[in-house]
């Protein structure tokens, strides 16, 4: 509930204060005084811890992002970085740090917000807003989650420099009951606590009294040192550490400082420091609020304003009862500010006047943050004009990012559940052995051990050096990145251990990196294989487009092989400082000169576009085998060589239609490049064009080639064969049945000539299987099965065949047996051919591709396969004879 209350006559003439206590649905002040402005005070001496300027938060999809139009600019008229400044501890000294922040034109506040909030585990990310000071004239502007950064900088900064202007995240709006609230939520309460003893120290410490400032200053030594005992600083060398070392200025306001003695001063902070010697942190932060609130009021805002009515009125309201906001300037030549709010049940809204436009934004922003934390809204309350209006365009921005881009996207599309939790217990994982080496540390290949999976093979990555928090966050921003994608060609993220070392547990890919296993394969992948990688990958990335993340680095050696049938992309890090040739190291860090696009090489401009051209350089390392791209020519002179028209040649064996999808990939004009959603489905036509050409090379392959051989087994001249009038002479046929000792010479895998019922070849040591039980076992014990050769074709002439002996090594139902199985052969290699002159010459009767008995040659244009049904044919009435023999 929240109170408008005006009180006697003179309030319309005077200038008064609106003070609005921020505590969710607890009574709402309005009250009036003839002059108050709160200060606001510039930290010029607070130092700042600096996160790496590659670093790019990603938002998680615990909280609905907010969408805002951005404005296109050309290259070079802003740096594309923000500093923000926060309250998040750190080791460094003051413990007030700035995070440096890389953004794009689609970036909004809230994504801002969201980007530090995430590394932080932060629960209630509601309460916190971002401000904006100019610290020369200290003019504050509190910016709309919804606001556009790019458009807030472009506001602001062209009248003054950058340098002027302070952001500041904040703790803004508190719930009811909020510290015990946030005892649930220690990142958030201790970001309140130093956000609440940096304004004490910088706006009343100076004036309260001196037993307060004592305990606030003691409190502030036993929170930051809570190890140390209650009488450690009756010891005289503590003390002076405290003195000295530390310094009694971070603790103790200047005025206390200067009024007491050393020696008076000393005896009060130990006699102070005992009261509080038993106070854990959270304890020591309690009660510093505790002691502070009667004085400072560090839950209440002031505002200069005006009721915008004539008449003495009383208004009693609530947060739920506020439906819209709007604000807008008067016409007159004052130009202040109006704010309108409309209330349910009131027949009017209620209008409030303040001095300008800025102060009245700033007080619909609060009444609107606080409609949103008491409602669980994520709409804004706010009803701008359609010029500033919220404006959701999806598409609108894939093209418009800008250097370093994150493009946000809202919370439907993410398929990472928003209630995972990724933390996981260190003793679930056994760390195995080192399989490579990462940017900061060793990726070691592991054990994860869940009662569901006792033994997950899993990737683990290391931080050697994760004691400073900017070296830990950059770190755990790759798994940030990856917990919020699910698809079966990207690494999947298992789990992060936050705590010192800090680990990320990732799906382990057994057969290492993509360019690797290219170069080892080489000579055993085919092209269907090749195309299948680079298909898999464009399903990964149209994913990622989908959910408008721009991956920056595709290239071979950040893809994994999961098995030789699967790729997946991986490497999510977004700042890479690899000691590898392949990145050129310029002024905003190093980068994939060779990979990257022409407008990525001379803008730093990166966008779905980008990619595009990276994925096209990828899909030629594929077909290269992985040989790197523009070999021997130096990082520099690439950008020459693209912008003359020089693109990489046509990798060889690579379909001209697979090189073309390469050539539009590398288009100079981002906008004639296709979309990944395109070039899956192009990928995944010219694939199974592939794979249906595959079949029939190996079908031809085939034909051309004879199943049965006869291997002369070292004689000089095959054994007789019986004649039969009207056959050739049977020393017309260089064939022969091999003997037992010549059945079992080494075979290459060879592929047969023989086509099964499907056309599919099979090993030449393994086609009549059955046959090779039929060797005498003590011929054949020395020998491998896979190297046994049964038949051996003979391409040149296997019109006829010796069947001599063949009596004399099988048994009688063994040879019907085979004689049986070489009849149903035959049948189907009649139907075969019968169909396939039927498609050669659909004019021609069906009787003409049988057999014509008299002279034992085929009709039509299958001659090619006269030898294998001829040796069939003699087969049967070579058996047929054995009796008479």
């Amino acid at each position: 509930m929240w109170l408008l209350d005006l009180s006697g006559q003179q309030a319309q003439k005077q200038a008064g204060v609106t003070y609005m206590e921020r505590s969710g649905c607890s009574p709402f002040p309005i009250c009036w005084a003839k002059e108050y402005d709160r200060y606001l005070a510039s930290s010029k001496t607070m130092a700042a811890a600096y996160l790496d300027p590659n670093l790019n938060h990603t938002p998680s999809s615990s909280t609905k992002t907010h969408l805002s139009s951005g404005v296109e600019r050309s290259p070079g008229t802003m740096e594309r970085v923000l500093k923000v400044f926060h309250y998040f501890e750190s080791n460094s000294e003051p413990t007030t740090w700035a995070s440096i922040i890389r953004h794009g034109d689609a970036t909004d506040v809230w994504g801002i917000i969201q980007k530090i909030v995430d590394c932080h585990k932060v629960k209630n990310v509601a309460c916190f807003g971002l401000r904006l000071s100019h610290l020369q004239s200290e003019e504050v502007h509190w910016l709309h989650p919804d606001m556009g950064v790019s458009n807030v900088r472009e506001k602001f900064e062209l009248g003054h420099a950058p340098e002027e202007w302070k952001y500041e995240l904040r703790i803004r709006y508190l719930p009811k009951g909020f510290l015990n609230q946030f005892t649930e939520d220690k990142p958030t309460l201790n970001f309140l606590y130093q956000q609440v003893k940096n304004d004490y120290m910088l706006e009343i410490a100076d004036q309260v009294d001196q037993e307060i400032a004592l305990k606030l200053g003691c409190l502030e030594i036993r929170r930051s040192y809570c190890e140390m005992r209650g009488n450690a600083l009756d010891k005289k060398s503590n003390y002076e550490v405290l003195e000295k070392d530390v310094g009694l200025r971070r603790f103790f306001p200047k005025s206390l400082l200067d009024s007491v003695k050393a020696k008076n001063l000393r005896k009060m902070i130990q006699q102070t420091f005992r009261q509080f010697a038993n106070l854990n942190r959270e304890e020591s932060i309690l009660k510093f609020f505790e002691i502070l609130s009667p004085v400072y009021r560090f839950d209440k805002e002031c505002f200069k304003c005006a009721l915008g009515v004539s008449i003495l009125i009383c208004i009693y309201t609530d947060f739920h009862q506020v439906q819209t906001i709007q604000y807008s300037t008067n016409e007159d030549k004052d130009r202040k500010g109006m704010l309108q709010m409309k209330i349910a049940g009131a027949p009017e809204p209620l209008t409030v006047t303040a001095p300008s436009l800025t102060i009245a934004e700033n007080m619909a922003d609060l009444i609107d943050g606080y409609c949103r934390l008491v409602t669980g809204a994520t709409q804004s309350f706010i009803i701008r004009s359609q010029k500033g209006k919220r404006k959701f365009s999806p598409i609108l921005f894939l093209s418009e990012t800008d250097d370093y881009a994150e493009i946000i996207d809202e919370e439907d599309t993410y398929t990472m559940p928003s209630t995972r939790d990724y933390e996981i217990q260190r003793e679930r994982i056994e760390l195995g052995r080192c399989i490579g080496e990462g940017q900061f540390g060793d990726v070691h290949q592991g054990v994860y051990v869940t009662p569901e999976n006792p033994a997950m093979a899993v990737a683990i990555k290391t931080c050697k050096n994760c004691t400073s928090d900017s070296i830990r966050e950059k770190f755990l921003q790759e798994a940030l990145t990856m917990r919020q994608f699910d698809h079966p060609h990207i690494v999947k993220l298992i789990g992060v251990i936050t705590e010192n070392p800090v680990w990320i547990i990732m799906e382990l890919c057994t057969q290492g990196e993509l360019r690797s296993f290219l170069q080892v394969r080489k000579y055993s992948l085919d092209l269907a294989s090749l195309i299948l990688y680079a298909y898999q990958l464009s399903t990964a990335l149209a994913y990622l487009e989908s959910k408008r993340f721009v991956h920056r680095d595709i290239a071979a050696r950040n893809v994994l092989v999961s098995s030789t049938d699967c790729v997946k992309l991986g490497d999510f890090g977004l700042s890479r400082y690899m000691e590898d040739s392949t990145y050129y190291k310029a002024s905003k860090g190093k980068l994939p000169i060779k990979w990257m696009a022409p407008e990525s090489i001379n803008f730093r401009r990166f966008t779905s576009a980008s990619d595009v051209w990276m994925f096209g350089v990828c899909m030629w390392e594929i077909l290269m085998h992985g040989i790197k791209p523009f070999q021997g020519v130096k990082n520099n002179d690439v950008i020459g060589r693209i912008e003359n028209g020089e693109r990489l040649p046509m990798p060889p064996n690579c379909p001209p239609t697979l090189y073309s999808l390469m050539t539009k990939c590398w288009a100079y004009d981002p906008s004639r490049r296709p979309r990944f959603t395109e070039l899956k489905a192009q990928l995944n036509t010219i694939l199974e064009e592939e794979k249906l050409q595959q079949e029939e090379r190996i079908r031809m392959e085939s034909r051309r080639q004879v199943t049965v051989s006869w291997d002369s087994g070292g004689s000089d001249e095959a054994p007789p064969k019986p004649s039969r009038p009207g056959y050739p002479s049977p020393r017309s046929s260089e064939g022969f049945y091999p003997s037992p000792q010549h059945m079992i010479q080494p075979n290459h895998y060879q592929v047969s000539g023989y086509p099964g019922s499907h056309g599919i070849p099979t090993l030449a040591g393994s086609i009549y299987q059955g046959q090779a039980s039929l060797l005498d076992q003590t011929d054949s014990w020395n020998h491998r099965s896979q190297e046994i050769s049964m038949w051996q074709p003979n391409v040149e002439d296997s019109g006829s065949l010796d069947m001599r002996g063949m009596g004399q090594v099988l048994p009688a139902h063994l040879m019907e047996e085979r004689l049986i199985r070489q009849q149903q052969e035959m049948e189907e290699d009649q139907k075969w051919l019968e169909k396939e002159e039927r498609f050669l010459k659909p004019d021609v009767r069906l009787s003409r591709g049988s057999i014509d008995r008299e002279d034992g040659s085929l009709q039509g244009p299958v001659r090619t396969h006269v030898p294998h049904l001829l040796n069939k044919m003699l087969l049967l009435i070579f058996v047929s004879l054995l009796p008479f023999y």
